[in-house]
């Protein structure tokens, strides 16, 4: 696992020069070196990485990086990457509400610290790093760690031109929706699986505090509800 010291580098992605330097400017004053990475044109995850890994000790990525044409993914498919690594990435955003549903959620799992950027400053980007690092290191705080679940499924919708999830999580707050993406479904069940009233058991980390921070993983089909078990 990579450890991060102070006045080492932090890889800064993003597809818009002029915020990556605001966010160098607050790894600078965090008391690391930042490496703006804000150039080039990169159709494979694995090759972003790979510049990452060889000339950073961290990251920070922002999640749209394709809107002038730096990369074919989302940021928040290449935290994931690099957290399969164990290498210490924060993804930051200014369209969390927007994103987290559907582009963020695929990756949800494998993000430790999601920030939007007007919190992206030097105590949340040192915090975050440290964050990081524990779950890499295989501390996982009550936030993040997964619990089996109920997942009873609202309405099936269309978003990005993919099928979308509307759900309530019993675990969690059973009377509140959270979206995610079909896909994280596995094939094998999606086709029984999308359609309103459908009963999930799914591994899911209820102790989270916003629906932001939730990620789905290992659903299986829960069987059929029976009226005296109190989730009918």
């Amino acid at each position: 696992m990579t450890v991060i010291q102070s006045n080492q580098k932090i890889a800064i992605v993003d597809d818009e020069a002029e915020l990556a330097e605001a966010t160098g400017w607050e790894v600078e004053d965090a008391g690391y070196e930042p490496f703006l990475v804000v150039k080039g044109h990169f159709t494979n995850v694995n090759d972003l990485a790979s510049v990452i890994l060889e000339n950073t000790q961290g990251a920070i990525c922002d999640n749209r990086l394709t809107n002038s044409g730096l990369a074919n993914f989302s940021g928040a498919e290449l935290v994931a990457t690099l957290y399969d690594r164990k290498f210490p990435s924060l993804l930051i955003s200014q369209f969390v509400e927007i994103d987290t549903s559907f582009s963020i959620r695929k990756w949800r799992q494998k993000i430790p610290v999601l920030l939007s950027r007007d919190k992206a400053n030097a105590s949340s980007i040192t915090k975050g790093i440290e964050a990081c690092q524990q779950e890499l290191g295989g501390h996982l705080p009550i936030t993040r760690k997964p619990s089996r679940t109920l997942v009873r499924i609202a309405n099936v919708d269309q978003a990005s031109n993919e099928p979308v999830v509307d759900a309530f999580v019993i675990g969690w707050n059973p009377h509140k929706a959270v979206r995610f993406p079909a896909s994280l479904i596995p094939d094998t069940i999606r086709a029984d699986a999308l359609r309103k009233g459908v009963r999930l058991f799914a591994h899911v980390n209820i102790g989270a505090d916003n629906a932001d921070d939730l990620y789905f993983d290992k659903f299986e089909l829960a069987p059929e509800p029976d009226d005296d078990d109190g989730l009918a």
